[in-house]
Parts: structure tokens; sequence; C-alpha cells
């Protein structure tokens, strides 16, 4: 059985606007949704979808659940639904595989309404299934919806982005997304620190919570060491190097808050307030213009972690530098 998308309330905005194109007869044969990790695009493409190939929409265009086509969605066997998703998580969809998109989107409707594929996470097609997709991008057969979800969406040829539509899904309030979690979680007064772990993105925030913890704990306690000079920067590259993704978002929402505490001082709203006290007495004792510098190298980090080649190479390269950066606070 397939599962179900399910509707997150920060979808509202963005879901109006495609509803008012569709009414208008101007949904685009191609669309762009982009945005944070974490915020749920996949789940508003397949939203999306189901409303297209369901046979009695409700009123706010949302899929009924009950008819024909719902009952194969949900068991993942409608005939006009395509997804392509890469094989193993991490790595590459690669032109064969759009190539067969290609292929049948070009059959005709088996229900004789919309044919409609969803492309997650887009970014990860390499260079030539990009340049394979570009001729049902430019002649979609009738009645086609190209749905590309991406959270690095300039990783995309301009080639592919041109001739998309773009629909940026934002995060939730802060307020909203705390409001979100702390119902969903066993434990609501972790709601905060879960979510400046993961840049405020509730989903990656439900699923960290999930999966406990420990990891990022070890994480900001390893990073403080480094800083005191009491761990190896190459163990922890190798130690964290599986998950950099995840660790260098965690280890930018610490360091944008020490940027906070070393201009603001200790009444500075932080992303993660529950490390106030050990950030504070770090970042009393660094340089204002090297943290800056810092998160600019992490933010670049960021950008490359999920196509670089050695992802241990760029953690040393990162943790080595911290180890300069924090070296006024073991003299």
């Amino acid at each position: 059985m397939a599962e179900t998308p399910q509707w997150l309330p920060w979808y509202a905005e963005a879901w109006s606007r495609l509803q008012a194109q569709r009414a208008a007869g101007r949904l685009p044969h191609a669309l762009l949704i982009h945005g944070p990790a974490g915020v749920g695009k996949g789940g508003l493409a397949r939203l999306l979808a189901h409303a297209l190939l369901c046979e009695a929409p409700g009123d706010q265009g949302r899929a009924c659940g009950a008819c024909r086509a719902c009952t194969l969605l949900a068991a993942g066997s409608h005939p006009d639904f395509l997804e392509l998703v890469p094989e193993e998580e991490g790595k590459a969809i690669r032109i064969d595989a759009v190539r067969g998109l290609g292929a049948a989107l070009a059959l005709a409707s088996q229900y004789g309404g919309a044919r409609v594929a969803v492309i997650d996470p887009a970014d990860a097609m390499n260079t030539a299934a990009c340049n394979s997709l570009l001729k049902t991008l430019e002649e979609p057969p009738p009645g086609t919806h190209l749905l590309l979800v991406s959270a690095r969406p300039a990783r995309l040829p301009a080639t592919v982005r041109s001739r998309c539509q773009r629909l940026a899904l934002a995060p939730p309030s802060p307020e909203d997304a705390r409001n979100w979690l702390a119902q969903r979680l066993d434990d609501p007064a972790a709601a905060p620190a879960l979510l400046a772990a993961t840049g405020g993105a509730p989903l990656a925030a439900l699923a960290l919570a999930g999966a406990g913890t420990e990891k990022v704990d070890a994480t900001f306690d390893g990073l403080l060491a480094l800083a005191r000079g009491r761990r190896d920067p190459l163990e922890l590259a190798a130690a964290w190097a599986q998950e950099a993704g995840a660790v260098l978002g965690w280890i930018y929402a610490w360091s944008a808050d020490l940027v906070r505490l070393a201009t603001a001082g200790a009444d500075a709203p932080l992303r993660d307030p529950s490390r106030a006290g050990a950030l504070q007495g770090l970042a009393q004792r660094l340089d204002l213009e090297a943290l800056h510098r810092w998160l600019d190298r992490l933010l670049e980090a960021l950008g490359l972690v999920d196509g670089t080649l050695n992802r241990q190479l760029l953690m040393e390269d990162l943790l080595l530098e911290w180890v300069k950066v924090t070296a006024p606070a073991r003299r």
C-alpha cells in the first residue's frame, strides 16, 4: 500500500495558488516545488498529483480518497501516476530512468484523464538525465503534469529550471512549527530544541524526535570538546562523515547562535536556547569576524555536502578550520 500524502497546515497558501491556477486552466505542465529540507515539498507534490487524478475532488480541490482513482493511488497501482526517485538514498537519478519516464508519459492515459509524474528529488538527476528530461519539458504530451521537487533548485541546470514554473514552499512560522510539533511529541517541551537542530523544519524535527536526540547531543559535545582541544578533529570527521548533511545543519544552527551571542550578548534570541549556557562562554572568547567567516564556510559546505565525492575530507577540512577559529578559547 502507498502512503496517502499528509495534509500540513502550512500548505494552505501554496495550495490556494495552485487551485486558482487550475480553476483558470493555467496550471503549468511542469512545476518546480522548492524550499528547505524537511518542510514537506514531496508531500505537497503528491497531494497535487492525487488531486489531478481524482475523479471527484472536494470543494478545496483535494482528492476525495474514495473514488476508483484514489483507491488505486492508495494501493500504489494507478497507471497514470509515475514517480521517479533514486534507487538508493543519496544516489543519482540516471538517464535510463528519465528515458523510461519520458516513454511512459508519451503513452495515452489509461483512464482518459491526466498523467502525472513526480521527480523527487529532482536535483538528484545527473547531467545526462537532466538533458534527457528537456525533450519532455519542451514538448509535453497533452494532459501531462511534471512535478519536480527540490531543496536545492540551483543544482538543476538553467535549461530545466527555465522550463518549469516555480512554487516556493516556506516553513511555517516558528510559533506554528512549535505548536504543530509539540502536539506530536511525547515531551512537548522538546519541540524548540528539535526545531533548532533541524533549522525550523517540522518534519525533519519530528523524524529526529523519533530517532532520539542522542546523536545531536553527542555532536554538540564533540564540537565543544574540539574547541577545548580535547578531541581529535580527524577522528570526529570520520565519525560524522556518514551523516554529514544533518551534522552540518546542526553545527550551522549552533554557530549562528554563537554569532548572535557574540553580537548581542545573553539576551540574543537563539535557535537552540537549551544550549545557551555552553555557547555563551565560548562566544565571549572568540573573534566575531572569524565566526562570520566560519559561518560562511559552513554555508558553502552545506551546498556541497550532497554532491561531494568524499564527505570525510569535507568534514576534516571543516573541523580543522573550527580548531583554528576556536584557538583563542584555549589560551
